[in-house]
């Protein structure tokens, strides 16, 4: 197996255990919810190419969330072979 689908089945392993880890009630859905609703204002009160430009912005916007998610996940996994290999 290489590194490439090692950190493949580890990404979607950390998305299928961490969600249930995140409270409903928690900080985290209330800034969702609260983002939702700045959001759902905004698009109303936009015109039809603020719109295309505002969903442009969201989805470089998660293209770089995922990235960053990704580098975290393997500056982690760097650490921790770091740490489990014999000084």
């Amino acid at each position: 197996m290489d590194m490439t689908n090692i950190f493949d089945s580890l990404m979607q392993a950390i998305d299928e255990h961490s969600f249930p880890y995140v409270s409903p009630k928690g900080e985290y859905q209330r800034e969702v919810h609260r983002a939702e609703q700045h959001l759902e204002w905004l698009e109303e009160h936009l015109n039809e190419e603020e719109k295309a430009h505002l969903e442009g912005f969201r989805n470089a916007e998660l293209s770089l969330s995922t990235m960053e998610c990704e580098a975290s996940i393997k500056i982690a996994l760097a650490v921790g072979i770091r740490f489990a290999l014999p000084s």
